[in-house]
């Protein structure tokens, strides 16, 4: 009798619990219908949906039986239109980035009436309130880190590219807005701040970032992998590509029509895949033959076309992939190709160094040139009429130098021109200014705080300039140099003033050496 008491015990148990599970699988229940081709589907919470509409006015039934509500949810790429009825009344979506409605709680039959502008997969799927919510605050974190860092690069690469002149730079940021644009439309951010009725523009705008995108892109990473100059005929072809991309946007823009925009799309999206692996077969050769960030362009393109791999291949791997796929591949390369950009900014600047000191030096005597001695004795005029002083000016020449180019050569010459040369950086401090004005006329410019320290430093550089002498087989070969000198307390006019100035000196010096030389030759008469 125990025995046969526990038996039906059993079989209470199991019939309520199997009754339990029924009623909580009724309450978190939803069916989907699409009454064109009287297809229906089993929506299970976080689940999406496969279901496929067709372009143009899909009619759908929604029933459902939920124990507290939640968000019914879809995307919006081909979207047009969208309403929601139910009990003969019209929802408001959500102020979301994908078309979501709030459900009420308990059992309702909702009609859906979706209006697209291509066949496309919306993916249904619907959710508890609450993880709707964090899902779609985690979501617009991580897009606004991405739009932020987006920003970043652009006013980093207009600001560089102002300060360098190099149009690469502002290409870059371009490239970066038109990107970002891109992403912006594709994910239905606009519907963060406005409604459902503004779609048609929307989606305009959308069509028209992807052009933009594709002739940005094109622009850029031709530039950056020097197509033009090392393959011109495939760069142009690839800019005339770019070009029709664009085109074909406008026009998908301007018809609307059903036909075209299917055909419009198709041939956009080869053509955009022509564009894509074009570049990323260039930059593999470009990669291999050492071109500058050819490497860094390959790597950053790799990253995109594995994010097209997960779109298209292995759509079940990760719903955070498949979420964030393309804002992961964008934020890699947009970082990668902002290196490629800084290491283009340190090989400018490089250049522009080593150009400048080819400009403003004496390759021969390794001091500054009449270019950059200007350069560096302005700033010093500026200096001193800033914060007073002694300006003190040394004009040199030399004496003889042209019987020592004819009878030893323009080599022995040279050498004493660099021992002049030598001997005066020697002498002078570092923040003055030395250089060659050309042939055997060296100048030096220094600023000091009084007339003392100049007459000491100019006799010990007369001396030290008259004492010189180089060897020449067997020959010791002296070198003399006259100096004019002129201090000023109260800043010259200009430069070219000193300049005058100090030739004046330097004559009156020479005939004065010149004038003792005649005076020690007299022979006294007898």
């Amino acid at each position: 009798m125990l025995s046969a008491l526990m038996v039906r015990l059993s079989i209470f148990i199991c019939a309520f619990t199997l009754l339990f599970s029924n009623v909580t699988f009724a309450q978190e229940h939803c069916q989907l219908s699409v009454r064109a081709t009287n297809t229906s589907v089993s929506l299970s919470k976080e689940v999406v949906s496969n279901i496929k509409l067709k372009n143009g006015i899909n009619h759908l039934e929604l029933s459902c039986n939920l124990n507290q509500g939640g968000v019914f949810s879809f995307t919006r790429p081909a979207l047009k239109d969208f309403s929601w009825q139910q009990n003969s009344v019209y929802k408001i979506p959500l102020k979301t980035n994908q078309m979501a409605i709030l459900m009420d709680p308990g059992v309702f039959t909702a009609q859906l009436t979706v209006t697209t502008s291509a066949a496309y997969t919306p993916r249904f799927t619907w959710s508890d309130t609450q993880p709707f919510v964090e899902k779609i605050q985690r979501y617009n974190l991580i897009f606004g880190i991405f739009y932020g860092l987006c920003a970043t690069l652009i006013f980093y690469a207009l600001i560089i590219g102002h300060g360098i002149k190099d149009p690469l730079f502002k290409l870059y940021g371009i490239y970066i807005f038109c990107i970002a644009s891109f992403i912006f439309f594709q994910e239905g951010q606009p519907y963060l701040f406005t409604q459902q009725y503004y779609s048609v523009y929307v989606s305009h705008l959308y069509t028209l970032s992807i052009g933009l995108t594709i002739i940005s892109a094109t622009w850029f990473m031709s530039a950056l992998l020097e197509l033009p100059k090392y393959f011109p005929k495939i760069s142009n072809t690839l800019k005339v590509a770019a070009l029709c991309v664009l085109t074909l946007c406008l026009q998908k823009i301007a018809l609307d029509l059903p036909l075209i925009t299917n055909i419009t799309s198709a041939v956009t999206g080869y053509l955009s895949l022509f564009i894509v692996m074009t570049i990323f077969i260039l930059s593999a050769i470009q990669t291999k033959y050492g071109v500058n960030e050819a490497n860094l362009v390959f790597i950053a393109l790799a990253s995109v076309f594995i994010s097209m791999v997960f779109r298209v291949l292995l759509t079940d791997y990760s719903p955070f992939i498949q979420r964030y796929r393309f804002v992961i591949a964008f934020t890699i390369e947009s970082l990668l190709l902002a290196i490629a950009v800084g290491r283009r900014i340190q090989r400018l600047s490089y250049a522009k160094k080593q150009a400048e000191r080819h400009a403003n030096f004496d390759h021969l005597c390794h001091i500054y040139n009449r270019r950059g001695w200007s350069l560096k004795a302005n700033d010093l005029l500026a200096e001193h009429k800033q914060r007073g002083g002694v300006l003190c000016f040394l004009y040199i020449d030399l004496d003889r130098f042209k019987a020592i180019n004819d009878t030893y050569g323009h080599d022995v010459g040279d050498k004493v021109l660099c021992k002049v040369a030598e001997s005066l950086s020697q002498h002078m401090r570092t923040e003055d200014a030395v250089g060659r004005l050309g042939g055997d006329e060296f100048v030096a410019m220094a600023l000091f705080n009084s007339n003392e320290k100049i007459n000491q430093r100019v006799n010990t550089l007369e001396q030290q300039l008259n004492q010189l002498t180089i060897e020449h087989q067997g020959h010791t070969i002296s070198i003399y140099a006259s100096v004019g000198q002129t201090s000023y307390t109260q800043p010259p006019d200009n430069l070219d003033t000193v300049l005058k100035a100090g030739d004046e000196a330097m004559y009156k010096q020479k005939l004065q050496r010149k004038a003792k030389q005649a005076e020690k030759m007299v022979v006294p008469a007898i």
